[in-house]
């Protein structure tokens, strides 16, 4: 008789892969421990008025330390010399925004659930 195992490794998304700074960063996965300061960056600048972003001063200010806030907390578990400090002097505004981008897009696809199709192959063999 041979043990039943549920494979939970095929649910994981397909790895993506961003390349910055020498780091190759997976924005594919968006491990537990980070997900709810993750969320709660982005309500931030989901609340911040775009028009005011737009224009510049404070609000765009705002704004763009919350997107290193939220990069280097993702960035920092695999890679823990990329901290605010480092994006500050290593990466300019459209990397800055392409990996918050790509962070955003990961943190939407874990809330998405499991893809129909991929709940087959996890089950129990």
């Amino acid at each position: 008789m041979s043990d039943a195992v549920l494979d939970l490794d095929v649910l994981r998304p397909k790895r993506r892969i961003v390349k910055l700074g020498g780091h190759e960063i997976d924005c594919s996965f968006v491990p537990l421990g980070i997900t709810f300061d993750l969320e709660e960056i982005t309500q931030k600048i989901a609340s911040l008025d775009q028009d005011e972003v737009r224009k510049g001063g404070a609000a765009a200010k705002t704004a763009f330390n919350l997107a290193v806030d939220m990069c280097s907390i993702f960035c920092s578990l695999k890679h823990p010399d990329m901290t605010p400090q480092w994006f500050q002097e290593n990466v300019d505004g459209v990397q800055l925004n392409g990996l918050a981008s790509e962070i955003r897009r990961a943190l939407e696809m874990a809330y998405a659930g499991i893809d129909p199709k991929n709940a087959e192959a996890a089950q129990v063999s």
